[in-house]
C-alpha cells in the first residue's frame, strides 16, 4: 500500500518544523575543534549518500579509544549525520571515537531498511575500526527517539542470532558491544494503538510490514539474558516519557542490567531529546552520567 497523501503532507509539515527547531538550537555551534580529528563521508554500503558515515576521534591518538556508534532520530523520515555532528563531536571531545552515520529514510525505505543499515555500520566498524584507532572491543550504541528504537532492535539482534537472521541483518563480526544508551526511545511498536495507519511512523512501519514482521516487531520477545546493559533516559516533558517507564519496568522484570533516569523538573522542564542541546547544562549533566555508565563497562585488553 502506498503512503497516503495525508501522511506525506504530515511528513513535510512535521520535518519542516523539526528542521527549523534544530537549526535554531545549533546555530553558531562549531564543527571543528583543535582536539578532534574528523573523517567525513566514508561509504559503508551501496545506497550512496544515505550510506555515508563520519568518524570523529580525539586528535593525535596513537592507541585505540572506546567507540560510540550513534543512531540519529527523526521518526525514520528525517535526520542526518550533519544534524548530529555537534552532539557526536561532544562525545569525541570526551575521549571516545564516534561513528555518526546516515541511513535510508522512509517513505522511500521501509522497515527493516534503517535497521539493516545500522547493522552494516557495525560491520564496517568491525572491519575498519582499527584504521581509525577505534577500539572494537569496547563499543557502545547510542540512539534517540526513532534512533532509540533502532538501537534497541540492533542490541537485541546483536545478542540474539535468531532475531538477526529473521530481519536479514549482517553479523557484526568481531565487534564487542559493551552497552548502550536509549534516549527518548519508542520500544513497544506493536502495543495496541502505538502506530496507526495515518501516523507519520506508518511511512516506515507500513501496515504491510507490520503484518509481515508481526512477530519480530514484538522485539521484547527476542530479548535474551545477553542483552547488553543500557542507560534508558527520558525527560519529564518528553512525549515518549511513558515509553521509557515501560521499558524500565520490562528490564526490571527480566532482571537485565540497566539504569533509568528522567531529567527536568516542573519549574525547569526538559523535552524530547533534550540531550542534543550542546548549550544546556542539564543536557551536559545527563551526557556525563551516560559517560560514567559507559566507563563502568570498559574492559581492558
Amino acid at each position: 500500500m502506498k503512503v497516503t497523501q495525508a501522511v506525506l503532507d504530515d511528513i513535510k509539515r512535521t520535518t519542516d518544523q523539526w528542521r527549523a527547531s534544530d537549526e535554531k538550537r545549533d546555530a553558531g555551534l562549531p564543527t571543528e575543534f583543535p582536539d578532534v580529528k574528523r573523517y567525513d563521508n566514508i561509504s559503508y554500503g551501496p545506497a550512496g549518500e544515505e550510506n555515508l558515515l563520519d568518524v570523529y576521534t580525539p586528535k593525535d591518538v596513537t592507541q585505540s579509544v572506546p567507540t560510540i556508534i550513534d543512531i540519529h532520530g527523526g521518526g525514520n523520515v528525517y535526520g542526518s549525520k550533519e544534524l548530529y555532528q555537534h552532539y557526536c563531536l561532544g562525545w569525541a571531545r570526551h575521549g571516545f571515537g564516534v561513528v555518526n552515520f546516515n541511513y535510508r529514510l522512509a517513505p522511500q525505505t521501509i522497515f527493516p531498511g534503517a535497521l539493516q543499515d545500522t547493522a552494516l555500520v557495525a560491520k564496517w566498524v568491525a572491519d575498519h575500526g582499527q584504521d581509525y584507532h577505534l577500539d572494537t572491543n569496547n563499543v557502545f550504541i547510542i540512539g534517540d527517539s526513532a534512533g532509540g528504537t533502532l538501537a534497541y532492535q540492533y542490541l537485541t539482534a546483536y545478542a540474539n542470532p535468531k532475531y538477526r537472521k529473521a530481519l536479514g541483518l549482517v553479523s557484526s563480526g568481531q565487534l564487542v558491544v559493551r552497552g548502550g544508551a536509549l534516549n527518548s526511545g519508542f520500544y513497544f511498536v506493536k502495543r495496541p494503538g502505538a502506530i496507526t495507519p495515518d501516523s507519520l511512523m506508518s511511512a516506515y512501519f507500513t501496515p504491510e510490514m507490520m503484518q509481515k514482521y508481526d512477530q519480530e516487531l514484538h522485539t521484547e520477545n527476542y530479548v535474551t539474558p545477553d542483552f547488553p546493559p543500557v542507560f534508558v533516559m527520558t525527560a519529564n516533558h518528553d512525549f515518549l516519557h511513558d515509553e521509557g517507564v515501560r521499558f524500565d519496568q520490562f528490564l526490571l522484570d527480566h532482571h537485565l542490567a540497566h539504569r533509568f533516569a528522567s531529567f527536568g523538573t516542573e519549574s525547569d522542564p526538559r523535552e524530547h531529546v533534550f540531550q542534543l542541546n550542546q548549550r544546556d547544562a542539564v543536557a551536559a549533566k545527563a551526557n556525563q552520567q551516560q559517560e560514567k555508565f559507559f566507563r563502568s563497562l570498559f574492559v581492558e585488553k
